[in-house]
């Protein structure tokens, strides 16, 4: 390295995550996922779409990043039923399944593409379940 190099060095802690698609049909939802990941500036801004297939026919990635997703979707494919699929296009992701359906919990556990399950009335909990899933520390909001 020649002193006209610059060399950036950031601590593994201010490493910006890839928060790579919420997959959510309600503007509402879409929103309070928004709000809440960007009390966190590690994580990127999200990719919105409103159905599982529409998030099927971006380009596979291999980075390390979340999905948020949706049971209850737009379109023939819920949630759930996705997961493998998201998965195996994006191994390195960690997948939560935010839902209003608590039903959904014991068949979320068993589904090994899905790394969490949350209900959608505890939206205060899923910063810190993605900052968990990622190995992230918690970290104060955003001044």
């Amino acid at each position: 390295m020649t002193s006209g190099d610059l060399q950036v060095v950031m601590r593994d802690d201010e490493v910006k995550m890839n928060l790579l698609v919420v997959i959510e049909d309600d503007p509402d939802v879409q929103f309070l996922v928004e709000s809440i990941f960007s009390m966190d500036p590690r994580f990127s801004p999200p990719r919105v779409v409103n159905s599982a297939e529409e998030a099927l026919e971006s380009p596979p990635s291999s980075e390390p990043g979340v999905i948020v997703l949706d049971h209850g979707l737009a379109g023939p494919l819920p949630g759930l039923a996705a997961a493998t699929l998201l998965k195996e296009r994006n191994p390195l992701a960690r997948i939560i399944l935010f839902t209003a359906h608590a039903a959904l919990e014991a068949r979320a556990d068993k589904e090994p593409a899905i790394d969490a399950f949350l209900l959608k009335t505890e939206p205060e909990m899923l910063l810190p379940l993605a900052q968990s899933l990622t190995g992230l520390s918690p970290r104060p909001p955003n001044p």
